[in-house]
């Protein structure tokens, strides 16, 4: 059992993560969640949830939204990077 708790716990943060990267690779393009689902296809309610780390994405989103955002899947679940220092 413990074993699923810590899967849960990587999913939970490999969505933050995803969610985080979106949000700013957006923002730097400058573009709103509606035109980035234009270009992907993807809806913009399920952008929101990607976004904010509620939603589980398949591959093939994550696919879509990587080409949308002009990135890599790895780009967009890697850690954000440290912006204090």
């Amino acid at each position: 059992m413990p074993r699923y708790l810590k899967l849960d716990q990587a999913a939970s943060g490999l969505a933050k993560n995803l969610g985080t990267n979106c949000r700013e690779r957006r923002a730097k393009l400058r573009i709103s969640q509606a035109e980035l689902s234009e270009r992907t296809g993807v809806a913009a309610s399920h952008l929101s949830y990607i976004e904010h780390g509620r939603a589980n994405p398949t591959l093939e989103v994550m696919k879509l939204l990587a080409d949308g955002l002009g990135c890599s899947v790895l780009d967009l679940l890697a850690e954000p990077e440290d912006r204090t220092s």
